[in-house]
């Protein structure tokens, strides 16, 4: 809510309330008028001669001029003049009363000396680029506000602050300049109710002058393409178990396994198995392994005699692999007026950004499940970075386009004394000489002639026109990337026993070998007194092809359109 109303509920300007009451100039006064220049605290008011200048325009260094009559043998060194302060007050008498305005605060920047004619010509400047350079990255924030973001601009450190200061106003509709006494500030670019009201026979005559927006400046509709990249973390373990098919009984299946004794797996075999597959080991082989030599283990009276260890009735492997992902998100962001929705009265501005984030630990991933394994996979994605980037993109693009309709400029000239209050801050409506026009004070420009007493303020204001309504400016959501979770294949491997033709358990026949079959093949320790066929004693498994769409970048595209709506400030000629 702003003022007691939803913001963007309708037409830019069309907030209740507004500015105070506005002043209406008075015509038919006479004044007296007299200048006051101090240069670096002394007066120099009696050395004045020609012309006095004050120009302050909005976005822009306000600068002075002025001449000074050096009085013959007193010596000028003019580079001692350089950086001097200067302050220039206007002092206004009328019907009795004195009123004084500040005009120009700041310093001298250029001094010419003319020893002929003993002038000292001052150019003089409020130095905002160079105050504002000298501001703290913390102080321009405070002063500024607006938008930046560090993915789209260099880094703040070794580099101009005055760019800095630009690069965050221009994502405001607004401009920053110096007040007559030197203050920095930022105002606003649109107008609201006048402050100053400039009626009938106010203006000096043939003084007005208006100067239109040409058709190819006014852009009104900005499109912006983004690119954002960042690393997902993918992970897929697999788990395997295998057991014997007669390992069954006491001793963790060893007095059924003991009945017809086979060859067993080993636990290089297994953990080669794993890894033969693509895989990390992760952990060690579990499970249960042939007993060492022990005197009676299944109560039968018989003893048992291995040296061997590492052999396994039963067996739980696990095995991992990780991988980064690039993920892009694509944008597709457009701001418009109404005009600039119709293909035919578009004036298109484009502007682009490319940025991702990069992480050491995306770089790592892969090797980390020896190193790091409870480390989470995800996204690496900074939702703050997206939304600042997307927010300032918008921001910015909003401002070129309010920019552009304020192109068309109405001018006119009053006597310095009718004008004393004006500041770039202020709305001015001008009716006078055949034009009526309404807008934000964007130039001020004195002339204090000496010689004639002439003291002429020509005010500038810009006039915005295109209507229409604004939305908010909400950064869209990030497009869906996401897929189902990838399983492995893993599970219970299988048996093929050799070394003899027909099965002791069933009777029937053993099959031949079978090379693509997974699992654990060997032989029994004992034959059937017949040839047969003698398998290879080996341990395989096999592992999941990771599927392209959890491999290959993943992309994603958002769009989304903003309206921007443009005030109708009054202009009838």
């Amino acid at each position: 809510m702003l003022n007691g109303s939803p913001l963007n509920s309708g037409p830019l300007n069309s907030l209740p309330g507004g500015a105070a009451e506005p002043e209406y100039v008075v015509r038919g006064q006479s004044f007296v008028w007299a200048l006051r220049v101090l240069v670096a605290g002394a007066d120099v008011t009696a050395q004045l001669t020609g012309t006095v200048t004050v120009d302050r325009e909005e976005g822009a260094a306000g600068i002075a001029g002025f001449d000074l009559f050096i009085t013959p043998g007193v010596p000028v060194v003019p580079t001692d003049w350089i950086g001097r302060t200067v302050i220039l007050d206007y002092i206004s008498t009328s019907a009795g009363e004195t009123t004084e305005t500040r005009r120009f605060t700041g310093q001298i920047s250029s001094p010419t000396w003319n020893p002929i004619t003993r002038l000292l010509s001052c150019e003089c400047s409020d130095q905002l680029q160079y105050r504002g350079e000298a501001m703290s990255i913390a102080a321009i924030d405070a002063l500024v506000g607006g938008y930046w973001s560090a993915d789209l601009y260099e880094p703040t450190t070794g580099r101009s602050h005055w760019d800095y200061a630009l690069e965050r106003m221009s994502t405001r509709a607004a401009s920053l300049d110096c007040s007559p006494t030197g203050a920095l500030r930022v105002t606003s670019w649109y107008a609201h109710r006048p402050d100053f009201v400039f009626g009938p026979g106010t203006t000096l005559y043939q003084s007005v002058d208006v100067e239109l927006a040409e058709l190819g400046s006014i852009t009104n509709r900005v499109e912006i393409e983004v690119s954002y990249r960042y690393p997902r973390l993918q992970q897929l373990i697999e788990s395997y178990s295998w057991s014997h098919p007669h390992a069954q009984g006491a001793v963790g299946g060893f007095c059924g396994w003991r009945v017809w004794s086979t060859e067993l797996p080993d636990t290089n075999m297994i953990e080669d198995a794993v890894t033969g597959a693509g895989l990390t080991m992760i952990g060690r082989v579990g499970g249960f392994q042939l007993p060492l030599s022990m005197s009676d283990p299944c109560g039968d009276g018989s003893p048992w005699v291995n040296t061997v260890e590492g052999l396994w009735l039963s067996a739980t492997a696990s095995g991992g692999r990780r991988w980064a992902q690039t993920v892009t998100e694509s944008y597709t962001l457009t701001l418009t007026t109404a005009e600039g929705e119709n293909p035919d009265t578009r004036r298109v501005s484009r502007d682009s950004a490319s940025f991702e984030i990069e992480s050491a630990r995306a770089d790592e991933w892969e090797g980390s499940l020896v190193t790091d394994l409870n480390a989470e996979p995800g996204d690496l994605s900074d939702e703050a970075r997206r939304v600042s980037a997307l927010r300032c993109l918008l921001h910015r693009g909003q401002t070129e386009i309010v920019e552009a309709h304020r192109g068309t400029t109405v001018s006119w000239a009053v006597p310095a004394s009718l004008a004393l209050g004006v500041d770039l801050t202020h709305t001015l409506s001008l009716d006078d000489q055949g034009a009526r026009a309404t807008g934000k004070c964007r130039r001020i420009h004195d002339s204090f002639d000496l010689a004639t007493g002439e003291a002429v303020t020509t005010l500038s204001i810009a006039v915005m026109r295109g209507g229409g309504i604004s939305d908010p400016l909400v950064v869209p959501g990030a497009p869906d990337t996401s897929l189902p979770p990838l399983r492995g294949l893993g599970g219970e491997l299988p048996t093929q026993l050799g070394g003899r033709q027909f099965d002791p358990y069933t009777g029937f026949p053993i099959p031949p070998y079978d090379e693509e079959r997974m699992g654990f093949a060997g032989n029994y320790s004992i034959n059937d007194n017949e040839p047969a066929e003698h398998y290879p004693r080996r341990f395989d498994l096999e592992s999941r092809d990771i599927p392209a769409e959890y491999r290959d970048e993943r992309t994603a595209t958002a769009e989304a359109l903003y309206r921007v709506g443009i005030p109708n400030d009054l202009l009838e000629l």
